[in-house]
């Protein structure tokens, strides 16, 4: 499983396994769709997080908000985004099932694969959504964490 370096300004970000860049990807798509979110071009911002989704960006996952999330109202709007994601996967309870990770739609078989065994902690897709807010919001510092997700495939 490939690791990226995800980062939204200033060389500032973590380094992640992709497929659980992948999962945090599925759950901003649903939530971003919604019409009560408008972003510059966002039929094209939801195009590139499905290409992530769909696993075609292998050994090279990246937000890809550059150009997407750049304004004050837009970063207001992916921070509520990613906040509303985390108050529904409280809502799931501890775990993501694992028929709930075998429903995401997705074209990487990989994806399938390492998400078909075990349900996926609620608690550590927060940490990566927790991560992204901080980013957006200007307060993450590092430029080289290792985020660590506690999850065997």
């Amino acid at each position: 499983m490939a690791t990226t370096f995800i980062e939204y300004k200033d060389h500032k970000g973590f380094w992640i396994h992709e497929s659980f860049m992948q999962l945090a990807f599925h759950y901003m798509y649903d939530e971003i769709k919604k019409t009560e979110y408008n972003f510059t071009n966002k039929n094209q911002l939801l195009d590139e997080i499905k290409f992530q989704i769909d696993g075609y960006s292998c050994g090279s996952v990246s937000l890809g908000w550059y150009g997407f999330v750049e304004n004050n109202l837009e970063k207001q709007s992916m921070i509520v985004a990613l906040q509303n994601i985390k108050t529904y996967l409280q809502s799931l309870g501890t775990h993501i099932s694992i028929f709930q990770l075998q429903s995401v739609p997705t074209e990487d078989e990989d994806f399938k694969r390492l998400y078909s065994r075990n349900p996926f902690p609620v608690s550590e897709l927060t940490k990566i959504l927790n991560a992204l807010i901080e980013m957006i919001k200007g307060t993450w510092i590092s430029t080289n964490y290792d985020m660590q997700i506690d999850y065997k495939y």
